[in-house]
């Protein structure tokens, strides 16, 4: 009997070889605000009376299941999601025989560096 796919077709099973992500489905996305530069100023008694902070970071983590041919993207690549653009820190990938190829890819971008 042929095999009957419905819906979208996503890569199942290892695949020699890599290629670009062209087509991938978003399983998951997570994502992580914080400030980099966090000073205080106490008092002589030590309470804290003041606050600052600036330079927002967002660390970003996407799971992605591979629907086409592939090449993975590499290290300090950018990435652009949701109209963001994000630097590549990691990207790992998990193939077994009896499941879909799934790419997670963790990124992250600060407010005063502009990726290109």
């Amino acid at each position: 009997m042929a095999l009957d796919t419905k819906g979208t077709a996503h890569i199942f099973g290892i695949q020699a070889g890599t290629g670009s992500v062209t087509d991938a489905t978003v399983q998951s996305f997570s994502n992580s605000t914080s400030k980099q530069n966090l000073s205080a100023t106490l008092d002589e008694i030590g309470n804290e009376i003041e606050r600052r902070s600036d330079d927002v970071l967002q660390d970003v983590s996407f799971t992605l299941r591979i629907q086409a041919g592939y090449a993975l993207p590499a290290v300090s690549d950018v990435i652009t999601y949701d109209s963001i653009k994000y630097d590549i820190l990691t990207v790992d990938v998990a193939e077994t025989n009896n499941a879909h190829v799934v790419v997670t890819i963790t990124a992250k971008t600060t407010e005063y560096i502009t990726l290109t």
